[in-house]
């Protein structure tokens, strides 16, 4: 997490160079996990994940976003959800590192103190990669992984509250799919996995993210010339 640290703080320090106001920030909120463990959306596998980000303000309604952090997956195989799972018996958790690069589009002018506009729904997409290692249980058996460096798609939709000139505050939700399989070490590739137990081979895993983030604004000011300086 240090090392992310630093990087956003380099990044922002490059964007403040060029850009007429840049905004960093923290986010903090929970992962959930769906895929071949886990079917269907369960609040009880919701884990912590957390973010740092610079943004920069393209226009009124766009801005891009760098975002560095970590997260952790959990899962436990539903017995009544069908007999291959309840024979294996599989859990799962592990933790990741990841960086995205972000579009957001702002609905609303929120940031024109003129207009008295102080909040905007919005929506964010990008693209990112990630690296995951986990532990995992199959009946009985405990293996650790690693599903090494993977790309991500997150998308998801968001409120931003403008709580004055400087501060943002904002909550969003993402599903972030994970271009892989292996998140919970089920598939038929996994060497524990057997009697077609290892799950629909041709859905990805994925990932959920809901957050709130506070973020600073930096604004660039400029120096009078001419008879004033």
């Amino acid at each position: 997490m240090k090392k992310s640290f630093l990087a956003l703080v380099l990044l922002s320090v490059m964007f403040s160079a060029n850009a007429q106001d840049t905004e960093v920030g923290f986010e903090l909120g929970a992962y959930n996990y769906l895929g071949d463990v886990a079917r269907t959306y369960d609040f009880g596998n919701s884990s912590l994940g957390a973010q740092v980000f610079v943004k920069k303000h393209l226009n009124r309604g766009f801005n891009t976003r760098i975002s560095a952090g970590f997260g952790k997956l959990k899962g436990v195989d539903d017995e009544a959800f069908d007999v291959f799972s309840a024979n294996r018996k599989a859990s799962f958790k592990g933790s990741f590192f990841n960086v995205d690069f972000l579009w957001e589009y702002n609905f609303l002018d929120y940031r024109d103190e003129r207009l008295q506009q102080f909040w905007t729904p919005y929506i964010l997409f990008g693209v990112g990669a990630y690296k995951y290692s986990g532990e995992s249980d199959q009946n009985g058996v405990s293996t650790s992984y690693d599903s090494g460096v993977n790309l991500r798609l997150p998308i998801g939709i968001g409120l931003k509250y403008r709580i004055d000139r400087r501060w943002t505050l904002a909550a969003s939700t993402s599903a972030i799919k994970s271009n892989s399989d292996t998140l919970d070490n089920v598939s038929i590739d996994t060497p524990a996995i057997k009697d077609y137990r290892g799950g629909n081979p041709n859905d990805d895993d994925w990932k959920f993210f809901t957050s709130i983030s506070i973020s600073y604004t930096l604004y660039k000011i400029v120096c009078p010339q001419g008879k004033f300086r």
